[in-house]
């Protein structure tokens, strides 16, 4: 089995929720799960490169002064702990927006693009405060804010050159960073991911379903 295993922002929070036996499988036996959003990845994309330099108050004028300083910025540290373990664990991902303040903080904002107009922090939470953990881990500074920019899709039109445009209203909503919260999930998921034996598929998890009859045909 794998003896180093790195975690990604965005697997702890989707893979992770929505199925620990699909989690399991992805990080010790490489059976990766497809998760491809190209047009979501696009749309953000877009968006992050317009923010880019821009001021924290084109984002949300609730915001303290600050700017965007980067896009994409790499992160990657080991995770800490007491306990024993049969592996080594490490967290790696890229943030959308990283802003830095006057006061000399820093601010990590996630962008998203929905169809309606709802808060999905309580999902998006544990992605952000794995950014503020590897962040502050590797001694880049104190995150003093994480958040979500929505831009909420609401509108079509054509311009008088023909060309197609979607609009969007754009949200702003800060999250919680929680970090004693963050680090028990953590704990969970290294207790799981030590074990010999994987967990239970999610009663939800279509992809198990589809491989669990997969396999009946073969056998």
């Amino acid at each position: 089995m794998e003896n180093k295993i790195t975690l990604s922002p965005s697997n702890l929070t989707f893979l992770w929720h929505s199925c620990k036996r699909c989690f399991y499988n992805h990080h010790v036996h490489k059976n990766r799960r497809p998760m491809i959003m190209p047009l979501v990845g696009k749309m953000a994309t877009l968006s992050e490169e317009w923010f880019l330099d821009k001021e924290t108050q084109d984002i949300d004028t609730s915001l303290p002064l600050g700017k965007i300083i980067s896009t994409q910025k790499s992160l990657k540290t080991p995770i800490e702990t007491n306990e024993e373990l049969f592996r080594s664990y490490s967290i790696s991902g890229k943030t959308d927006l990283l802003i830095e303040f006057s006061d000399g903080t820093f601010g990590i904002f996630d962008c998203k693009n929905s169809a309606g107009d709802s808060d999905k922090s309580w999902m998006y939470y544990t992605q952000l405060a794995a950014y503020k953990y590897c962040f502050e881990k590797m001694g880049l500074g104190e995150v003093s804010q994480l958040g979500l920019i929505y831009q909420i899709i609401d509108g079509f039109y054509k311009d008088e050159k023909g060309a197609n445009h979607f609009t969007t209203e754009q949200k702003f909503v800060e999250v919680d960073p929680n970090m004693d919260q963050f680090i028990k999930l953590l704990s969970n998921v290294i207790q799981c991911l030590e074990s010999e034996i994987a967990p239970n598929s999610s009663p939800k998890c279509s992809y198990c379903k589809f491989a669990e009859k997969y396999n009946e045909t073969l056998s």
